[in-house]
């Protein structure tokens, strides 16, 4: 949104809109309650934008409600929505904050979390941290990716908040790399986040008789199949036989029908790790 501001401007004409408002009702004349409600439906940039039409506009577009609606849904998890941070600020004042620190993070991602800790919305824990990582979609991609590279105290709590639960390999590390940003080139930050995958992976599916050490194994083979089959520069495309092939050895117990359906996934469901 960037930053929404709130100032007291001038009517405009309804000359100027370019089309007929003489059937639309006036908030001022709903009840109050229904008004809201229409309120509801805008974003916060139109909410500050309503509240210059009039006093009343402006005061109905200022109700809390209406901006605890816009934090939930655009950060589902905040320290602030714990703390006492509420009983002395408003919704709308935490909106701001937040915003403001998400602009900042995009810039700079350790310096966005130092202002939200140095506003009091955000406590100075790894945990929550992660919480707050875990609920929004609202941070700038590439550099999330940076910060988490950065603070791996922060990625171990925030993989331990994804689910993995009888999710077919393949998809549970696409999923994975959904929701953390994946390196664009192999390094050590990849095999920190292979190794962490692997881990909640097999927690989450104790029953099975696979490794960590052989998801991690073909977590890695699966990346390299889908640059193999992804890449344009790639001429000779790695067979399903070669894939099982290559392996067979590495992962006893799993049969060549299980990792033919591995490669099969990649093929037609695309890169595990894509960075876009």
């Amino acid at each position: 949104m960037g930053q929404a501001s709130c100032k007291q401007c001038g009517t405009r004409s309804r000359e100027k809109t370019g089309f007929r408002l003489n059937n639309f009702p006036d908030l001022a004349s709903l009840p109050p309650e229904l008004a809201v409600q229409v309120l509801s439906h805008l974003n916060a940039t139109d909410l500050c934008l309503a509240g210059c039409v009039n006093e009343l506009w402006c005061n109905l577009a200022n109700v809390d409600l209406l901006w605890k609606g816009l934090c939930e849904s655009r950060w589902c998890t905040v320290s602030a929505y714990y703390s006492d941070y509420l009983f002395h600020n408003s919704y709308k004042k935490l909106y701001m904050v937040l915003d403001n620190g998400t602009l900042t993070f995009a810039s700079n991602p350790q310096d966005g979390i130092k202002y939200l800790v140095n506003m009091g919305v955000l406590e100075d824990a790894p945990t929550s941290i992660a919480e707050f990582i875990h609920g929004t979609e609202a941070l700038d991609w590439c550099s999330l990716g940076l910060f988490l590279q950065d603070r791996t105290d922060v990625l171990r709590h925030l993989v331990s908040l994804h689910d993995y639960t009888n999710l077919f390999l393949p998809d549970a590390l696409r999923q994975f790399f959904s929701l953390v940003p994946a390196p664009s080139e192999r390094g050590r930050f990849l095999e920190v986040l292979l190794d962490m995958f692997s881990a909640r992976y097999k927690e989450c599916n104790a029953q099975s008789s696979i490794t960590k050490d052989t998801i991690y194994l073909i977590c890695y083979s699966l990346i390299l199949l889908s640059v193999d089959l992804t890449s344009p520069h790639v001429k000779n495309k790695m067979s399903k036989r070669e894939f099982i092939r290559n392996l067979r050895r590495a992962t006893p117990g799993l049969s060549d029908e299980y990792l033919g359906h591995m490669y099969d996934n990649i093929y037609l469901s695309g890169h595990v790790a894509s960075t876009a």
